[in-house]
């Protein structure tokens, strides 16, 4: 009788202890990334791919011409968080949010705002990005995901671009 009392005390204070227990940590989740640590911006001018997003340089992109450098643009600023190419008419800009594997898929992203703007035109358009890169071969290509890398934005009607209203009025 006693060994079964002692018995139903161990049942019963078992899980206690074992909840109370400190937990093992999992191991982290390995991520692969693709994209340099230093110079971001100077990368993205080079590799990203202009063909996986719209923007106002798709009627002039042909299949050799698919990154900012390819078009012989120059950053007028690059760093660690973005690069932009300020000229006379047009304004380009891919501002890097945050860096982490976004998509769950193991390897590294980027959530990203690229900004498309002509100057003294109504052309302003931002859309948030996921960009990605699956090797040190490809080209870095933007995914579809959700985002507001880019902050609050109204939803355009007719297109998939978010718009944000343009802070000069």
């Amino acid at each position: 009788m006693r060994l079964l009392r002692h018995l139903l005390l161990a049942a019963a204070i078992a899980p206690a202890i074992a909840y109370a227990a400190p937990k093992a940590k999992p191991a982290p989740k390995q991520v692969t990334s693709f994209f340099p640590q230093l110079d971001l911006g100077r990368f993205l001018a080079d590799n990203f791919d202009l063909a996986s997003v719209r923007s106002s340089l798709a009627a002039r992109r042909t299949p050799e011409l698919r990154t900012f450098a390819d078009f012989g643009m120059l950053p007028t600023n690059s760093g660690d968080d973005g690069v932009t190419f300020d000229g006379e008419r047009w304004l380009y800009q891919l501002r890097v949010v945050r860096r982490a594997d976004i998509n769950n898929d193991g390897i590294e992203d980027l959530e990203v705002c690229f900004t498309d703007r002509a100057k003294g035109a109504s052309y302003d358009s931002s859309q948030s990005l996921l960009v990605s890169r699956y090797s040190d071969e490809t080209y870095a290509v933007a995914l579809r995901y959700e985002s507001d890398a880019c902050g609050p934005a109204k939803r355009d009607k007719t297109s998939t671009t978010l718009t944000v209203p343009s802070s000069k009025q």
